[in-house]
């Protein structure tokens, strides 16, 4: 059973939750609103917003990044902050853990991203190399490189424990906003302004294939689980399945009215779910390409959505300042978590 989800809010905190009860466990810091005179309107303060928190890989943790600059690690159990990570001069863009959850990796606006220790809070490394700001930071499945993307047009693959530069990936022409890695490690899928995802081979550098958007730009891409295929969202009211050795589109996801904002696989590869500006995500078979679900509730546009480690249920996160869970089986809305004041950025299950 699921046991926990983390919400990350523009209110200025996270906030983790039983899913399966819809009780709030703890709101991690505080909400970054303050009323002025008489003024009704609360206005959030400066640089508070959160924009994304994750789980540890032993769920012991929970790892928040915000605009102030700062990331912060607290505890999962009991909600106190254990470390503020200073350091980066500019907003925060991503921050994920290592996977043996030793390790934390921030991107950072101030063209740098950073390598963490977790234990102590202390950076270890300052991956420098980038022209232009950091927009996203992985580690790599084994958790021995770390690959970021940036504005500069580049990705760079970087060794995690000396910080050295191993590989610069080059040939998109415009903003790289996002890179992953193959379930193996072995290959990099980057994601940029110049209306194109490609497929890279970590070791050489070398791009193997090049996925055209059909209109506007992708706004993400992943790859399936078991590595054989890439899934792209974008700006266009459609997502696409790509066969990652051929680089050819096996499906076109067709039915949200506006831009899809995420799309991810199920943990057994056989389903996809999109999030729309439309305020719907949309469940979908990869082997048809047919929608199988339209989940419809939120009042307005959706964030992002994921399954739950065993994929029975869905989490979405949405402008209304909520997020809901889902039955993935049915389409169901089962619960609905309220009590932040702001966008919800992301939400996430527990990954165990």
């Amino acid at each position: 059973a699921v046991s926990r989800a983390v919400s990350a809010s523009g209110d200025g905190t996270a906030r983790i939750w039983n899913p399966e009860t819809g009780d709030c466990l703890h709101t991690l810091g505080t909400v970054g609103w303050e009323r002025s005179g008489n003024v009704q309107d609360a206005v959030l303060k400066c640089g508070r917003e959160m924009i994304a928190a994750v789980f540890s890989p032993d769920s012991a943790l929970v790892l928040s990044a915000s605009v102030d600059g700062t990331a912060k690690i607290w505890s999962a159990q009991s909600g106190e902050l254990i470390h503020t990570l200073n350091g980066h001069r500019r907003r925060l863009r991503s921050a994920s853990f290592s996977p043996d959850g030793a390790l934390a990796v921030t991107a950072s606006d101030d063209r740098t991203a950073k390598i963490w220790n977790v234990e102590s809070g202390e950076c270890l490394h300052t991956l420098q190399g980038h022209s232009l700001e950091v927009s996203s930071a992985v580690f790599s499945p084994d958790g021995a490189t770390v690959l970021t993307a940036s504005l500069d047009k580049t990705a760079k693959i970087w060794c995690a424990q000396s910080g050295k530069c191993l590989q610069t990936l080059k040939g998109h022409r415009w903003d790289v906003f996002s890179a992953v890695f193959s379930p193996d490690g072995t290959l990099a899928l980057t994601t940029s302004e110049d209306r194109t995802a490609k497929v890279w081979r970590v070791e050489s550098g070398e791009c193997l294939q090049t996925l055209r958007a059909q209109g506007p730009r992708f706004t993400s891409a992943v790859f399936s689980p078991d590595g054989a295929l890439a899934l792209t969202a974008s700006l266009n009211p459609v997502a696409q399945i790509w066969r990652v050795d051929s680089g050819k589109c096996l499906h076109t996801l067709r039915g949200h009215q506006n831009s899809v904002h995420s799309a991810v696989f199920s943990p057994d590869g056989e389903r996809v779910i999109t999030a729309s500006q439309d305020k719907d995500a949309k469940i979908w078979c990869v082997k048809t390409g047919e929608c199988l679900h339209t989940l419809s509730g939120h009042a307005d546009a959706l964030r992002s959505a994921t399954y739950s480690p065993e994929g029975k249920l869905v989490l979405t996160a949405s402008d209304d300042h909520t997020a809901k869970v889902w039955c993935a089986e049915t389409g169901e809305c089962l619960r609905t978590l309220t009590g932040h004041q702001g966008t919800l950025h992301s939400a996430k299950f527990l990954l165990h």
